[in-house]
């Protein structure tokens, strides 16, 4: 599969032509043939909008996690705010991607507390009840003890990748072919999970994508320390002379 907008429209299509029915963790197991679609957001949460433009105008809806610990983004600024809202607004769910590496965790109950304050943050920057959460990067350890929180829906439960077909697209990589899959109507329960940074209109590597995001972080900063710097131009204008 491509990692283009149109190669994910052609996705979204194939699985409803084959019958699948889009579903939330909470209710994928109420029909026979049933999809969860993910989304992470760990280095551009304005990527989002382009693949919530696609599932909206198709009439489907997914997850989409974004973190509170990352040095890429921050989801209480006026701009990303706005961006969350117009998510919402399109149809999508918004749960929290959890970066476990933040903290010192060594009990389930450290876990708990952990994801829990988070949830909490999130719940009061959106107003509203979050009770999501992906990890973001999960270790072997957390993997293993199949956490169950109260209340929480954990997307890395051993259920939701024993009883559903799980497929991820990291780092631009598909580990299975999800074009087959889908196709030969494999599994009747899949989770598929994608990153929305990595598609754009056309295709391009990921060195190529990093790089484009690396230029990009310098044109942001300019414009936001125009907009808080009074003169910004002759400052820096000097400061090139001296």
């Amino acid at each position: 599969m491509k990692f283009t907008h149109d190669a994910y429209t052609n996705l979204i299509k194939k699985l409803q032509e084959k019958g699948y029915i889009f579903c939330n963790y909470d209710n994928y197991d109420l029909k026979n043939k049933t999809v969860i679609l993910r989304h992470d957001i760990d280095l551009k949460l304005e990527k989002a909008i382009d693949i919530v433009n696609i599932e909206n105008k198709l009439g489907v809806s997914a997850y989409y996690f974004v973190l509170l610990s990352t040095d890429f983004y921050n989801i209480n600024s006026f701009k990303n705010i706005k961006i969350l809202n117009e998510i919402r607004n399109m149809g999508g769910k918004i749960g929290l991607h959890f970066d476990e590496t933040k903290y010192n965790l060594q009990t389930k109950d450290d876990y708990i507390e952990a994801i829990k304050h988070e949830l909490k943050i999130l719940s009061i920057i959106l107003d509203e009840d979050i009770n999501v959460v992906s990890m973001h990067r999960p270790s072997k350890k957390f993997l293993e003890m199949n956490l169950e929180i109260p209340g929480v829906i954990n997307s890395y439960q051993k259920k939701f990748f024993s009883e559903i077909k799980y497929i991820s697209d990291s780092r631009m990589y598909w580990r299975e072919d999800v074009d087959r899959i889908v196709e030969n109507e494999e599994y009747s329960k899949l989770h598929i999970l994608t990153h929305p940074f990595c598609y754009d209109k056309k295709e391009e590597s990921f060195k190529i994508k990093l790089e484009k995001f690396l230029n990009e972080a310098y044109d942001e900063r300019l414009k936001n320390l125009d907009s808080n710097i009074t003169d910004l131009d002759e400052i820096i204008r000097e400061r090139k002379n001296d």
